[in-house]
């Protein structure tokens, strides 16, 4: 057992006589539905989404501060439910979240009942892998670092995500939502450089939601178009 500075559980690839060892293409996110409900409502939900994304497959290199390009090169994103969201008082918000995050995120969401029903999963999922990679492994087997990373640089490329600041990590959670270029976040980021002041001016707006939609539109003299500025504020305040 290794401590990971991403996610709950990968897969590695040992080579059978050296001590090479390689990541392969699927991380695991777990959680607990009562961890999910106070994640949800702290925001460290989105944070933790977001850094699994930033570390799949996202280029950096353009973002404000950022130098280099942060990318584990795993491509299977696996969001692990352990529970029955029912039997939370916050379900309606746990299943909009399961939605959003298997639909509009991309990431394979798979639920379990419980710890036994977890590790049953785990035992499938690694079965499934080994056959997925017996199918589509190169044949020629040094190739395999071209194909996923050793385990030494994936810890190294997840552990630059640390160096981010708070603008950096908002630019790339901006440039999630539909409609959000490379400038329009950098327009955003501008105005606002963190997600609580946007918020905060969201909110003194009072209600006017016209207003609200609007509000990232006019103020950066139509850089942000009308409808990512719609889509940013749902994105914020949904």
């Amino acid at each position: 057992v290794r401590r990971l500075p991403i996610g709950d559980g990968i897969w590695i690839a040992r080579h059978k006589h050296l001590s090479s060892e390689y990541v392969l293409d699927f991380i695991v996110e777990r959680k607990k539905v009562a961890d999910l409900r106070s994640s949800i409502r702290d925001n460290r939900y989105k944070d933790q989404k977001l850094r699994l994304l930033v570390c799949f497959d996202l280029d950096l290199s353009s973002v404000p501060s950022l130098s280099a390009r942060v990318r584990s090169g795993l491509k299977k994103l696996i969001f692990l439910v352990e529970g029955d969201p029912n039997t939370s008082e916050a379900a309606e918000s746990i299943k909009t979240a399961c939605f959003t995050t298997e639909i509009l995120e991309g990431f394979d969401v798979q639920r379990t009942s419980g710890l036994h029903d977890t590790l049953r999963k785990y035992a499938y999922l690694t079965r499934a892998i080994a056959q997925y990679y017996k199918l589509h492994l190169p044949e020629d087997h040094s190739k395999l670092s071209g194909v996923c990373p050793p385990f030494n640089e994936f810890i190294k490329r997840c552990q630059e995500l640390d160096k981010m600041t708070v603008s950096d990590v908002f630019s790339i959670q901006l440039m999630q939502v539909p409609q959000v270029t490379e400038e329009v976040a950098i327009a955003v980021v501008d105005l606002y450089p963190t997600l609580v002041s946007l918020a905060n001016a969201y909110s003194l707006l009072e209600g006017d939601v016209c207003a609200q939609e609007e509000m990232l539109r006019k103020q950066s003299n139509n850089k942000v178009s009308s409808v990512a500025s719609k889509n940013i504020f749902r994105f914020i305040w949904g």
